[in-house]
């Protein structure tokens, strides 16, 4: 893979994190500090600098290590951490040996919901980012068919993960304290990881 095709994969996700900033900014405003939007604009931001600024002759791992460094130095809360640990197991499975870009891609998107993991320790059903990350990379663990060809069904699991927050009591987060008061409200971390997968999708259609 080089870093022109990971540019193409990531400029689309972030046109659609900066354009729904407002919406993910209702969302937390409703059930945290309602800060999350701000955050992840600035997550945007510092992706889309990174991008721009890649000539296609980097390496896509070192490229991946360094952005994910940068993205868990964001100031808002807890996004930039946990989006700088899946950034930083993007950078692990570029780092795979693979036989083609859709197998690196598969690695990187496995091995990010991995590194997620060794921070969050959330799991399905409590209302946090996994409830997208997880149903998107189950399509990928459980097919052989390549990225391209699952990408939308990627995108469209992780958006029903999202929805599917609505009716969850949330676990994590300054949500928790609101305990039953949360149902009712879709968890804005994993909406904005479903914009995610969405531009991941919009990126392989190029």
């Amino acid at each position: 893979m080089t870093t022109t095709f990971l540019k193409q994969l990531l400029l689309p996700v972030t046109k659609l994190l900066t354009e729904n900033m407002a919406y993910l900014t209702k969302l937390d405003s409703a059930t945290g500090d309602g800060d999350h939007g701000v955050t992840i604009g600035k997550i945007a931001e510092t992706i889309r600098k990174t991008m721009n600024g890649l000539t296609g002759e980097e390496n896509v791992a070192e490229v991946l290590e360094d952005l994910s460094w940068e993205i868990m130095n964001v100031n808002g809360g807890s996004a930039g951490p946990l989006w700088g640990s899946f950034f930083e197991g993007l950078a692990e499975g570029a780092a795979m040996k693979a036989k083609n870009d859709q197998d690196q891609l598969k690695n990187m998107l496995i091995k990010a919901q991995e590194s997620f993991y060794e921070i969050s320790k959330a799991e399905v059903g409590q209302k946090t980012m996994i409830d997208a990350i997880v149903p998107a990379t189950k399509i990928l663990q459980g097919s052989e068919a390549s990225v391209e060809t699952l990408a939308e069904e990627m995108a469209a699991a992780a958006v029903a993960g999202a929805d599917d927050t609505i009716n969850m009591i949330a676990k994590f987060g300054r949500a928790k304290t609101l305990k039953e008061r949360s149902i009712g409200h879709k968890d804005p971390g994993a909406v904005s990881f479903s914009l995610f997968y969405r531009g991941i999708a919009i990126g392989l259609q190029k």
